[in-house]
């Protein structure tokens, strides 16, 4: 089990250097697959508005946690040095700054988040492309049919507008 402490000691592995933060003001650590604060601090702290002290508690990630019931658990450091084991490190350290920040994770593109799927895709290219190559093919001898066929093209045109809209909210 890995634990970090917080406080206003140096020799925490979370530096806070205000006035209430106890030397060595709290702890986290992980057991199984989330964080357990235990405030060890003779201010306390509070979780989600509850005061707590001396006491070991199962928080979630992120969690409102106010050290001495006025600074903030700074989350980003905390996941930076404790990531949980089901989570990846998502955050950089950068020196001249000393402050942690989210790392740039790439966008990946799932075939199963396309609720419309390919075949929409490759149907809402082709159909288009096809009215267009007809009423191209057809204005001279069958104006009727190039003027159907035009139809076809801009309804299929405005069809992957509209859908390329609501696909992006």
């Amino acid at each position: 089990m890995r634990t970090i402490t917080i406080g206003r000691s140096s020799h925490c592995d979370i530096v806070i250097p205000y006035e209430g933060i106890s030397r060595v003001h709290a702890e986290i650590s992980i057991v199984g697959n989330q964080y357990v604060f235990y405030d060890t601090s003779k201010n306390g702290s509070s979780i989600g508005g509850r005061i707590i002290n001396n006491e070991r508690i199962s928080v979630t990630p992120g969690a409102n946690i106010l050290l001495a019931n006025r600074i903030p658990l700074p989350w980003a450091q905390v996941y930076a040095l404790l990531p949980l084991p089901q989570h990846k490190e998502v955050f950089d350290y950068e020196e001249e700054t000393h402050v942690y920040k989210n790392k740039e994770q790439p966008v990946i593109y799932s075939s199963e988040e396309d609720s419309l799927g390919i075949g929409w895709g490759i149907l809402a290219f082709l159909i288009p492309i096809a009215g267009w190559i007809l009423y191209f093919c057809w204005k001279d001898k069958t104006p009727h049919k190039a003027s159907q066929a035009a139809k076809v093209a801009w309804i299929g045109f405005g069809v992957n507008c509209l859908t390329s809209i609501l696909s992006s909210l």
